[in-house]
């Protein structure tokens, strides 16, 4: 079985600088501990983009010396918060593809697993260039034999929630190249500080809150917003022969654990 951990929006600031009130390293401490503690089995970790929050050598820096106490593999994306450049020049020009961007493709047990670059610069929605288009068809025609799981930054589909302003802005041409293979199991992505799934051209797509902050829905238009701080979440990807299975897992939640049966919540306590 494939297992396959998804982590994104991170936006890990310089040493001593908080993002949105959040100490988002210790976010990144605790992700990384519960990532060795619960799923070191995993096949492979992907960091889905918005890695740093402003682009910023010393965030990425702090990333680095994060990810080396990993004990699965992990390959990475950018976001909208990122900077190509400032991350290619701390992490290495192995991780730009023949694209130009920082896409990349592997093959784990029987899956073909697609990892996108959807960034804009300077732009907060995400787009992907004819360029990856044309990689990423190749990719899917090479992998006709086998399931395959995509992981971008970007919402391709249209959530029906304030967020559509900032989503993918070519998700339509996205979903016509993926709708060649005829076999994609999850379609994963970050970006939008909440849960989400939903088919879309026939294809399943999935949100996640990420390590960062975390939104409501935002199904009421004129309610305002809340940053929560929790959760903080990652997505399990579980692949067999005939099935994709994808757990939301929150390593911070901040909700309180209720008392067993009988017992109150002070009783649970003080036990």
């Amino acid at each position: 079985m494939l297992k396959i951990v998804v982590l994104s929006d991170l936006h890990l600031r310089p040493k001593g600088v908080l993002s949105h009130g959040l100490d988002t390293h210790d976010r990144l401490v605790q992700g990384i501990d519960w990532l060795n503690r619960m799923h070191a089995d995993a096949d492979l970790c992907v960091l889905a983009g918005d890695l740093v929050d402003l682009g910023e050598k010393a965030a990425y820096e702090r990333l680095k010396h994060q990810i080396v106490r990993a004990k699965v593999p992990i390959e990475m994306t950018i976001g909208n918060h990122d900077d190509r450049d400032t991350f290619l020049a701390v992490f290495g020009e192995r991780h730009r593809a023949e694209t130009g961007f920082v896409d990349k493709c592997l093959d784990l047990k029987g899956y073909r697993v697609i990892i996108l670059d959807s960034a804009i610069t300077g732009d907060p929605a995400g787009r992907l260039e004819p360029e990856q288009l044309h990689w990423l068809g190749q990719r899917l025609d090479q992998a006709a034999d086998r399931p395959v799981i995509v992981i971008t930054h970007h919402h391709a589909n249209p959530l029906m929630t304030r967020v559509d302003r900032i989503l993918m802005q070519n998700g339509t041409a996205f979903a016509r190249v993926l709708s060649r293979h005829k076999d994609i199991r999850q379609v994963i992505a970050g970006h939008v500080h909440y849960t989400s799934t939903a088919i879309w051209h026939g294809i399943p797509f999935t949100t996640i809150a990420g390590g960062h902050y975390s939104v409501q829905a935002m199904l009421d238009p004129d309610e305002p917003v809340p940053h929560l701080t929790g959760p903080a979440q990652m997505a399990v990807v579980l692949g067999g022969a005939d099935g994709t299975i994808v757990h939301f897992d929150d390593y911070i939640n901040g909700n309180p654990a209720l008392a067993p049966a009988g017992q109150t919540l002070r009783q649970a306590a003080t036990a």
